[in-house]
């Protein structure tokens, strides 16, 4: 171990520019580390000479007997990071004087105790290390956001619900071009309000992102600066071209515009003049020079890539990731990405970072629950007052969204799998059990494990502690503890403000719709049966009584249609000449039928003389007045407990991320597709639910059925290699899922199309190659 000790002097320093919260810092550095350091402290009053001593390990390359020599860097005592980015007064430290004088073991001794004297801190150093580091504070707090529809206001609106003990990391970002880097500023931990509160010291540090180390590669900007130059001139290197940033890269692209004076590059900028007319030699890289030679993109430089950014980063530029303990896992419940990145914040910054629905939250948004009643609230995502109870006709009980506009994809949408059924349970009620009603037919018990339990959790003063809420046989019932009973029962949880904190009130089971002794599909009705317990936690069977709904003499029930995919596909349909196989099975086309969707034929000029059939893998040679008609066929079990297509869509893709939709719902494609789509012979075409409604499928029932759409040859933009993918899917949702991605199937051809006037010359080899 070695230790250097000097002064500091700062008898140049006016004393009206001293600052006695100016903390300086001493350290020893060697190839971009800090080998060692020390903290010197400000005087209340200023003070001409203030010692320091640094200890640290002199760095001795292998197989060497003497020390390599240091740097001493004082500055402002900030990290180290900052500390060897900015201005800072600099002295190498050479042990090369005790080797002369003395032999290696008495330079060695010499070296471990050095004595280096007076370093003095000019007047201009010292300022700029006043005004160029600043104090930042961050307020902040994280919230669980819960929107809900008030039916009073008829609008929907939110409420924050606080995330206690989150551990909160704030990350400054520096981007160059495609490369990013994120490093850690400081944490802390929210309290039981959710807020957190953080203070750090910031230096306006020179940006060269050729010296950070270790970047990474933002691909979302790399492919939009790979767009971008893609036509440039001059011809610019591979991209990326070195895992990292290379000064001499953007000398390259640059050539001689890189030393050309300010007010020429400023003309060719603003496009006054012709940059490549100027012959200079290649010099020095400029910010100057690049925005002169290469294209302009605001979207790129509204994110600080395109194409420089500043030569000094002077206030931090600050994302968030947040994690949080619950039960027994730590979840990330904010990770914000560089597009959220809060860029140059102020001196003071107050956030409100929304988390996931992994967070633990304190309910706050809620009343306490009512006696001696029942008000069911959600079904998943969905609340219930937007599942209908209307009979009709049409008969819509126990669909979602019935109420919403004919264009809104989520319209007449049943229920799937398992489902939470949410809900404030009277604080009166200990126990109780659920009562289905299947078609209209007698109440009963809900069995297990149709009657799903779940967890929810409560907050010890550091970390929430689950505590799970299944059915059990309780005095021949199969019931679950309420919340309220749960607390009687168990005195020692801690209470907050006299509560017991919670991080889900609503939950009251999860009605799992696929298990044995239900019906995959039918049309079901839920009610509650409500217990209260005596003093040995039984069952009093005087207490037992059908929930009502809270304010009504009813009781509280809600219909729920169920649409499980249960149905398996058909065998594979025979190999014919022009039919197109229908088989499933592997990644693409599941073996399902709720829905099916595949294609059957596809014919050139059907109809006309010369038609002729195309299958996959074929080559089509399409003039551009040729037409080219798909039939295809897409649908969903007609039984009376189906028909809840939703809709499906036709593209064609090729080239590199190339596309075009053949056929698609409005909400899809704005076009509709480049096709036109015909009955063959079903007459309620599509493609959305919407759309069938009013050529005449029967609310709320579409069952799909046979179609074909014609194209021409004209649509084919280039010849190219054509995958033909058709999307089906039903109006299924578990209450939160989107319809479009729940229930669906997939059907994918290709073939080649080769249109002779755009690609002559292949047509001519191919011909070649037969002759």
């Amino acid at each position: 171990m070695t230790r250097i000790t000097g002064e500091l002097d700062l008898g140049r320093v006016p004393d009206e520019q001293y600052n006695s919260d100016l903390d300086l810092r001493v350290a020893v550095v060697r190839e971009g580390n800090v080998l060692g350091s020390a903290v010197v402290k400000a005087g209340a009053s200023k003070q001409k000479r203030l010692p320091f001593e640094v200890e640290f390990e002199p760095p001795v390359l292998p197989g060497a007997r003497l020390p390599c020599p240091v740097t001493l860097l004082v500055g402002p005592d900030v990290a180290d990071r900052e500390l060897l980015a900015i201005d800072s007064v600099r002295q190498v430290i050479d042990f090369e004087p005790a080797k002369e004088r003395a032999t290696a073991r008495a330079a060695a001794s010499t070296a471990a105790d050095l004595k280096i004297g007076r370093i003095a801190v000019e007047p201009a150093i010292y300022y700029c290390w006043l005004i160029c580091c600043r104090t930042y504070t961050i307020n902040g707090r994280i919230v669980c956001r819960h929107w809900y529809y008030d039916p009073i206001l008829h609008r929907w609106t939110f409420c924050d619900e606080p995330v206690p003990g989150a551990v909160v990391e704030a990350y400054d970002v520096d981007r160059f071009w495609w490369w990013y880097w994120r490093d850690l500023i400081t944490g802390a931990t929210t309290d039981i309000n959710g807020n957190f509160h953080m203070t750090f010291r910031w230096c306006c540090l020179r940006w060269l992102p050729w010296l950070r180390a270790n970047p990474a590669i933002d691909p979302d900007i790399l492919s939009r600066i790979q767009q971008l130059l893609a036509t440039a001139q001059p011809p610019l290197p591979p991209i990326p071209p070195e895992p990292d940033p290379d000064p001499t890269i953007f000398q390259r692209m640059l050539g001689g515009a890189a030393s050309v004076t300010g007010p020429v590059l400023a003309a060719a900028a603003q496009g006054a003049l012709s940059l490549p007319a100027v012959q200079q030699p290649a010099g020095a890289l400029s910010a100057e020079a690049l925005r002169a030679v290469l294209p302009p993109s605001p979207e790129l430089a509204a994110l600080r890539v395109w194409p420089w950014w500043n030569w000094s980063d002077c206030a931090p530029d600050v994302v968030f990731r947040v994690t949080q303990r619950c039960g027994d896992r730590v979840n990330v419940i904010v990770s914000e990405s560089n597009a959220q990145t809060r860029w140059d914040i102020p001196t003071t910054l107050n956030v409100t970072l929304i988390a996931n629905d992994l967070a633990c939250c304190i309910p706050t948004c809620r009343d306490p629950e009512c006696p001696e009643c029942l008000k069911l609230t959600w079904v998943g995502c969905t609340p219930v007052d937007q599942i209908s109870a209307d009979a009709g006709p049409p008969d819509l009980r126990g669909l979602a969204h019935t109420t919403a506009a004919a264009s809104d994809p989520w319209k007449d949408n049943p229920f799937y799998g398992s489902l939470q059924i949410q809900g404030g349970l009277g604080w009166d009620v200990d126990y109780f059990k659920v009562q289905y009603s299947k078609d209209g037919g007698a109440w009963t018990d809900l069995p297990s494990p149709a009657f799903g339990g779940f967890t929810r959790s409560y907050w010890d003063g550091t970390t929430f502690v689950p505590v799970a809420f299944t059915p059990a046989l309780k005095n021949g019932q199969m019931v679950i503890i309420t919340r309220r009973h749960y607390e009687d029962l168990n005195p020692g949880i801690p209470r907050f403000g006299g509560q017991v904190i919670w991080n889900d009130y609503a939950t009251l089971f999860y009605f799992d719709t696929t298990q044995p002794g239900l019906t995959p599909d039918a049309l079901y009705q839920l009610q509650f049966d409500g217990f209260a317990a005596d003093a040995s936690d039984n069952l009093v069977a005087s207490s037992e009584r059908i929930l009502p709904t809270c304010g009504e003499d009813s009781a509280e029930r809600v219909y729920l249609r169920i649409d499980n995919q249960s149905q398996t596909h058909p065998a594979p349909t025979l190999p014919a000449p022009c039919k197109i196989p229908h088989a499933c099975g592997g990644i693409i086309h599941a073996c399902t039928v709720e829905p099916d969707c595949y294609i059957r034929e596809i014919w050139k000029n059907e109809g006309l003389p010369g038609q002729e059939c195309v299958s996959a893998c074929d080559i089509a040679r399409l003039e551009p007045t040729d037409t080219l008609t798909i039939h295809f066929s897409v649908t969903c079990p007609a039984t009376v407990q189906d028909g809840h297509l939703g809709g499906y869509w036709m593209r064609a893709e090729y080239g590199a991320n190339q596309a075009f939709y053949i056929t698609a719902p409005l909400y899809v494609d704005a076009s509709g597709g480049a096709g036109t789509l015909q009955p063959d012979p079903t007459a309620e075409v599509g493609p959305s639910y919407s759309q069938a409604l009013g050529q005449g499928a029967p609310r709320a029932l579409w069952y799909g059925g046979d179609f074909k759409v014609t194209l021409h040859g004209s649509d084919f933009p280039e010849c190219c290699a054509y995958l033909f993918r058709l999307w089906a899917w039903k109006r299924t949702t578990n209450g939160c899922s989107d319809p479009s991605v729940t229930h669906y199937n997939q059907f994918e051809l290709s073939f080649t199309v080769l249109r002779p006037d755009l690609c002559p010359g292949v047509c001519v080899e191919r011909k070649a190659e037969i002759a």
